[in-house]
């Protein structure tokens, strides 16, 4: 029987269900889709690879002929990009190359090493089989198969294996806009560096949405108008501080005077326990913390998934492992802890960073360490779920 799930992973979960894709979006050129969200399967046009063609240089053979040690004539050669004039017929091989078409009559390719050409006639020495070294055309892909499905995101490889099955234009969903209100009075000022802006505005560029920075004092009325600019004019909008129980945390209060729906306020997690998510019309707002390293955990655990959401990425959560500690990590049983870690050159990782207000940690982080509620110390050796941190290329 599977274990109960954490009240925390429980959250999440209802939070990510109830963030709604963008509709679906518009039809591109492939060079312009670089970044973007499938909103539909892409179908090959044509087949990859287009035909049966060699895998390897080498010798194209009826795998009768070739039983045993056999001797047959050399009928020619065959270049990537040759159209075969011929069939090949019985007694024959033909010398062929990586990529080239397979003639018909021929249903194996006996590599170059494997043989000894001399005089006209080549020699086997072992038994040839049927397939040997042979690419059939559409086992890759066939035609009509879908190449890259709904909810991909278009990068280099993706867009290559596009291009090859002879697709040229995508329906990509439109790229997501997220407001980020970086909220305090010591923001603004200058007094203390938005290092929470420039951070989650970096990591949601890397997701592939489009973040557009503000940031605002310590008064409800103008968190209240930034929030109402922020939904008419963005998909979502994500808040920096004002969101635990202070007297300057008033994003809850301009929530409120705005008409949403909180539906969670407080988790049960360290750091990152005054998370908020609300929704205005549809549109999502996801409060994160003000102290750097609970304001990134949450970012990880809850508004990176649920923006994901938004986008329409079918993939929202990070790769994970598990791994062995590479030393203690002290903590107590009774809320979820996040860890930032760095992998060591073992496959160990290590925690690194104490304290929910530290930059340093997460900034040498190249993990994040998910505890379960119920866990307490834990020693060297044992192993933890591990969220990798590095985005994909």
């Amino acid at each position: 029987m599977m274990p109960p799930m954490d009240r925390l992973l429980r959250i999440r979960r209802d939070v990510i269900a109830a963030v709604a894709p963008l509709a679906a979006g518009e039809l591109v050129a492939l060079d312009a889709a670089s970044g973007r969200f499938l909103a539909e399967d892409a179908c090959a046009r044509v087949p990859a690879p287009p035909f049966t063609c060699s895998a390897m240089d080498g010798f194209a053979v009826r795998a009768a002929d070739v039983r045993g040690p056999s001797e047959l004539a050399v009928r020619g050669a065959l270049y990537a990009g040759d159209v075969p004039r011929a069939a090949l017929g019985p007694g024959e091989a033909i010398r062929i190359f990586t990529g080239a078409s397979l003639p018909d009559g021929a249903d194996a390719v006996v590599r170059e090493e494997a043989a000894r050409e001399d005089g006209g006639r080549v020699r086997f020495q072992a038994a040839a089989v049927p397939g040997e070294n042979v690419r059939r055309a559409g086992e890759d892909v066939p035609a009509g198969g879908v190449a890259v499905a709904t909810g991909a995101r278009i990068g280099a490889r993706q867009a290559a294996l596009l291009a090859a099955v002879g697709v040229d234009r995508v329906r990509v969903r439109r790229t997501a806009s997220v407001a980020v209100i970086a909220t305090g009075d010591e923001v603004v000022s200058g007094r203390t560096p938005d290092s929470n802006g420039v951070a989650v505005a970096g990591l949601l560029r890397a997701a592939g949405l489009a973040p557009v920075r503000t940031a605002v004092g310590d008064r409800v009325e103008a968190i209240e108008a930034a929030l109402a600019e922020a939904l008419a004019t963005c998909d979502a909008a994500l808040t920096i501080g004002g969101v635990s129980v202070g007297a300057r945390d008033h994003v809850p209060e301009a929530l409120a005077r705005l008409g949403a729906e909180v539906r969670v306020h407080g988790v049960p997690m360290k750091p990152g326990k005054p998370f908020l998510f609300a929704l205005r019309a549809g549109r999502p707002v996801l409060g994160l913390p003000g102290s750097p390293s609970a304001c990134l955990a949450a970012f990880e655990v809850f508004a990176r998934p649920a923006l994901l959401a938004l986008a329409g990425a079918a993939v929202r959560d990070r790769p994970t492992l598990r791994l062995r500690l590479a030393e203690p990590a002290a903590g107590k049983p009774g809320r979820a802890r996040l860890l930032w870690g760095r992998l060591e050159p073992d496959g160990r990782v290590r925690p690194v960073g104490r304290d929910a207000a530290q930059v340093r940690g997460p900034a040498l982080a190249d993990a994040l360490l998910y505890v379960p509620e119920g866990v307490g110390d834990l020693a060297e050796g044992e192993e933890v779920e591990t969220w990798l941190l590095a985005e994909a290329g």
